[in-house]
């Protein structure tokens, strides 16, 4: 048997707009501290926001008691059995309670399956350098969420991969009309005072409310969110292995998601980004 093997990770670049339109997101950055000219090696400073690219969510990131990533016991992150679910859904669309419920309905889930929602918003890599691919995707409603928890729980699952940039709509109903919405010369990336200041101010009723699917998910369910290209592997079964930056403390980590499929199993030939060889 013949395995595809796929990146479903975007990449982090210095190309990418990502990280500058919120204030609590921080941009991919890069510095040289030695070059291969002058020192005989390239070694670089690199500054970026924990929620850069394809990123794991935890327990912590809403929950003083909740598990940081680095306590998720690395048996748990290879070769995980996963269903891929099609929940389609176009720019700025909020995926619905009837929708993923459908889509569960209709699905092979067995016993401990990680659950991969693909909209297929992640599928065109020429559109990540767009300002509208981080502002307009889909995002999950807060009752769809609480399905998925209940779901997944009842199924001993603990693992939700989505190709969703935000599992809430991006900025909220608060940061996307007091911050986003003003003109890049006033919203500086963080660490800028601007976006020090808006945080002051960004109280926790504030997150309750814009962030209400993501904490609702976070609580019980490890999410990764921002996954690419895996429209295609829609109503398949693939293996899954995570492999998140071992960062102590956090709730929130850059992730990248390899998965496995076999090639005659309807894997797509030539994937948005895969090895190519079969394994």
């Amino acid at each position: 048997m013949t395995l595809r093997t796929i990146n479903l990770t975007r990449p982090i670049t210095t190309e990418s707009p990502a990280g500058s339109f919120f204030p609590w997101e921080a941009p991919y950055r890069t510095e040289e501290i030695a070059t291969l000219t002058h020192n005989g090696a390239n070694l670089f400073h690199i500054t970026m926001g924990s929620g850069s690219a394809t990123r794991l969510l935890g327990p912590a990131l809403g929950s003083p008691t909740g598990a940081t990533v680095d306590q998720l016991p690395p048996q748990r992150l290879l070769g995980r059995s996963a269903i891929v679910l099609s929940c389609q859904a176009g720019p700025g669309g909020e995926i619905a309670t009837d929708t993923v419920r459908a889509a569960l309905d209709d699905a092979d889930l067995r016993t401990g399956d990680a659950v991969v929602l693909a909209t297929g918003w992640g599928d065109e890599p020429d559109r990540f350098g767009e300002a509208a691919y981080y502002l307009d995707g889909p995002y999950l409603s807060v009752a769809a969420a609480q399905l998925l928890v209940e779901r997944l729980g009842a199924n001993s699952s603990d693992l939700l991969l989505t190709d969703c940039l935000y599992l809430d709509r991006p900025g909220g109903d608060h940061a996307r009309t007091e911050w986003t919405a003003l003109q890049p010369w006033l919203r500086p990336s963080y660490p800028s005072d601007a976006a020090t200041i808006y945080l002051t101010h960004y109280r926790p009723e504030k997150v309750r409310h814009d962030w209400a699917a993501t904490l609702t998910l976070t609580e019980s369910i490890w999410t990764v969110a921002g996954l690419v290209g895996c429209g295609a592997l829609a109503g398949h079964r693939i293996r899954l292995t995570l492999a998140p930056l071992n960062v102590q403390g956090v709730g929130e980590v850059p992730c990248t998601v390899v998965a496995q499929m076999s090639g005659d199993d309807g894997a797509p030939d030539t994937p948005v980004f895969s090895s190519g060889e079969p394994t």
